[in-house]
């Protein structure tokens, strides 16, 4: 499969589910071949590898495996008295809250998947893209083919919420790729 990445990479800081669902979809990897280098706060990693090898999950060493690697780098994110009461008001928890103020800080991408933070990042002008966003755009570029885009929806439909509605945009949409 052709990696098509474009030569001047925006930075990109994500929070745990994107990185929990691709992982537990077996398909991590093409985090790395979008983007290159994905930021996570601190809190994100606590979420993601220390409770995840607390409880067991094999997706959590899938995840600290990439920060060995270095292509998933933890940062350390100071977050404002006032954008995280904004943030409290909005329901955000803390990793939600840093994901965002990263993006705002930097101009970086934020990958988030549950709308109330979709929704608060928006406000701020913030780009954003989910877990299915990653897919199909990891489709377009080809790192995977439509067939193992169609597979890993399929997958991500047992181990994320998707309603039928949008399983069915999402499917549509691959299948037009």
């Amino acid at each position: 499969m052709k990696s098509k990445t474009s030569s001047a990479q925006a930075q990109v800081v994500s929070n745990a589910g994107p990185l929990i669902h691709l992982a537990k979809a077996n398909v991590l990897y093409i985090l790395k071949a979008l983007y290159q280098t994905i930021i996570i706060p601190q809190e994100v990693r606590v979420e993601t590898v220390n409770r995840g090898k607390e409880e067991g999950a094999p997706d959590a060493l899938q995840i600290e495996k990439a920060i060995q690697e270095g292509w998933i780098k933890t940062q350390k994110v100071k977050i404002n008295k006032e954008f995280q009461k904004a943030a409290k008001t909005a329901g955000l928890q803390k990793a939600e809250a840093a994901v965002i103020q990263y993006a705002y800080q930097n101009q970086a991408t934020a990958l988030l998947d549950d709308e109330p933070a979709r929704a608060f990042a928006k406000t701020l002008g913030i780009t954003i893209r989910g877990t299915l966003g990653i897919l199909i755009e990891a489709t377009k570029r080809e790192i995977i083919t439509r067939q193992k885009a169609q597979q890993t929806l399929d997958k991500l439909s047992e181990t994320m919420y998707l309603s039928a509605e949008l399983y069915k945009i999402t499917r549509k949409t691959l299948s037009l790729i």
